[in-house]
């Protein structure tokens, strides 16, 4: 080949490059802007691209079901604001907080609330000193009387030894002792507690603050800002382990450094990207209530190239795909990848996010992800049920996540487009989220707690709001799509717009039904009685061997009415927020159970003998 032809093959090349250059960074571009757009540009327009395709199917059954819910909070005497210590400075933790658990304290069978309910900051850099009589951390007591389900009531407990001063954001429940009585955890920016429950059978409720002497508490090198948190027998020695998922490193002063703001608005409520990430803190119990850290150890320190923590963890599940018996943990995180910590059945455990497919969108993107949940939506006795699935609500322009196992593995994909929650979720923000059987029909329904981060939103987005409707999906095993948005006037005061945040599920009102609770940021909480009286149900109460008389971590298989229904005892769930424990399903129009299986924590196996009386909550005792 000659100099000259050489040269221009050269050239050619070159130029070549070039614009494959030019084609790379124009798609950079385009790329950074549509992210950047969740925070800073105008929303996607509604009624434009496959997320939006809403089947007439959809719209015809949304309007022939309903879950009604009715707010009763003031009338039940469950009158509690989150007090978040906004002042107009636009501190991030201002914006995420109202953790919410649902705890029996007293041992009376009725489920109380425990409220995080905030404070106002002081100046110093994560902890108020308390207010006489008032405290981050509120007990309200269940005092529904049975058969009396029309008159919610609760009453706020006195002084009992949750007294503290902490930035208070998550709530864990949990018996840590082996006494059969509710112990508490509570996270904070900063600062951890641990209450103990000292409470005897007929006296008043009492917890004692064992935080230092349990070990739970680490400052190290730095302070942390603990997010959504929960008790698990990790290494099924039989006693409750605890893992605590971190946000961000953060400070006051880091947040004024990081001065996020919005055009036309100024500083702002924004995304956690210039605040550097932080692990997730797995403490082992020693098999005393005293706990040490772990977290390395176990595997749960995951770390970037440069050695930096990359989790910014909001939300929190234990689950367990391929039915060994021992828990595996999700963690969705915000606008980093999500995490499957997977156990070896000894307490080791393996990252495989990625592998699984749970870490990212379809696009292989991260997401702004909060609140999450675990259960199985198909019930029918075919090849889909044991297909588990994993939602999670995410930021505004950022549909709902429903990842999908295929069988008993740890592959999933993700399934909202198809199965009708993708197009519904994606206007909104959604912080907490919970499956439930709300109708007692026989399958698991689908409700969210909604509400944007930053109070002038509507200023730059005009089809963003502050405060967001709540939503709820049915269940109708048929599809795709398996889940149909319910209208607003089906759902009762569940569409009233509210700054969601936590939501918890339990039957407070005794009648059978499941019921949810749902704090705001900076806002009043809501007691939202379900109103639907649509199948029969049962209900099991299990009582582990102690220590783990919880009995957090069993299985309990239901088959009724050609139906097999699984039910995982893990109350940590949502965001920030613990459920009731006791493990419902519906039964339709069957007033009859054919079988009843437990798993326990330890591997044991109890067959049930089924029922023959339903509409109930029946005890099962772990067999020695």
């Amino acid at each position: 080949m000659t100099a000259e032809g050489e040269a221009t093959i050269n050239a050619a090349i070159r130029r070549s490059l070039a614009a494959i250059g030019v084609l790379v960074f124009v798609a950079g571009i385009s790329y950074w802007f549509l992210k950047s757009a969740r925070h800073e540009g105008p929303p996607t327009p509604a009624g434009t691209g496959p997320l939006d395709a809403e089947p007439q199917r959809v719209r015809v059954a949304s309007e022939q079901r309903a879950i009604p819910f009715k707010d009763v909070a003031t009338e039940s005497g469950l009158v509690a604001i989150t007090i978040n210590g906004a002042s107009g400075e636009k501190l991030l933790p201002e914006t995420l907080v109202g953790g919410v658990g649902v705890i029996d304290a007293d041992s009376d069978g009725r489920p109380d609330l425990v409220l995080a309910t905030g404070t106002a900051w002081t100046g110093a850099a994560f902890e108020s000193a308390p207010t006489p009589g008032v405290s981050s951390v509120r007990l309200f007591l269940n005092r529904t009387e049975p058969g009396a389900a029309s008159s919610m009531r609760f009453e706020e407990a006195p002084p009992c030894g949750l007294d503290t001063g902490i930035y208070a954001m998550g709530v864990a429940v949990g018996d840590i002792d082996g006494d059969a009585r509710d112990d508490l955890f509570v996270s904070g920016v900063g600062a951890n507690r641990l209450f103990q429950n000292a409470t005897v059978a007929g006296g008043p409720v009492r917890f004692i603050d064992a935080t230092q002497t349990a070990g739970v508490d680490p400052k190290g090198a730095h302070a942390r800002w603990g997010t959504s948190c929960g008790f698990l027998d990790a290494d099924r020695d039989g006693d409750l382990d605890l893992l605590v998922a971190n946000y961000v490193r953060w400070s006051p002063e880091m947040d004024r450094q990081v001065d996020f703001k919005l055009a036309g608005v100024g500083r702002a409520y924004g995304p956690p990207n210039g605040f550097e990430g932080d692990d997730l803190l797995y403490f082992r119990n020693r098999g005393d209530g005293s706990f040490e850290d772990r977290t390395s150890e176990a595997g749960f320190r995951r770390v970037s190239s440069l050695g930096k923590p990359i989790g910014k963890a909001l939300g929190l599940v234990f689950v367990d795909p391929d039915g060994d018996g021992d828990f595996d943990v999700v963690v969705a995180n915000d606008t980093v990848a999500n995490a499957l910590f997977v156990n070896d059945g000894h307490g080791q455990f393996e990252e495989r996010g990625a592998a699984s497919g749970l870490a990212y969108d379809r696009n292989g993107a991260a997401r702004g992800a909060m609140g999450i949940d675990a259960g199985y939506l198909r019930t029918a006795s075919d090849a889909r049920v044991d297909d588990l699935a994993i939602a999670i609500g995410n930021f505004a322009n950022e549909p709902d996540a429903l990842y999908v196992s295929r069988g008993k593995s740890f592959v999933f994909t993700d399934d909202a487009i198809v199965e009708g929650l993708a197009a519904p979720t994606r206007s909104v923000l959604t912080f907490g989220l919970v499956l439930e059987d709300f109708d007692s029909d026989g399958d698991l329904d689908l409700a969210q707690a909604n509400g944007h981060i930053e109070d002038e939103i509507g200023r730059v987005h005009p089809s963003q709001t502050h405060a967001q409707r709540g939503q709820v999906f049915a269940n109708t095993q048929g599809g795709p799509p398996c889940l149909i948005e319910l209208t607003g006037d089906a759902i009762g005061d569940m569409a009233v717009p509210r700054i969601g945040r936590a939501l918890a599920s339990a039957d407070f009102d005794l009648d059978g039904d499941i019921d949810l609770v749902m704090t705001q940021a900076g806002g009043p909480v809501a007691l939202l009685r379900n109103g639907v009286r649509n199948g029969h149900w049962v209900g099991f109460l299990l009582r582990g061997r102690p220590p783990n008389t919880s009995a957090i971590g069993a299985r309990i298989e239901v088959e009724a009415g050609g139906r097999i229904q699984r039910r995982l005892v893990s109350p940590t769930r949502s965001y920030l927020s613990q459920c009731e424990r006791i493990a419902r399903v519906g039964l339709g129009a069957s007033t009859t159970v054919d079988q009843v299986t437990v798993v326990w924590p330890d591997g044991s196996r109890q067959s049930i003998a089924p029922p023959t009386v339903i509409d109930r909550v029946i005890d099962i005792v772990q067999s020695r």
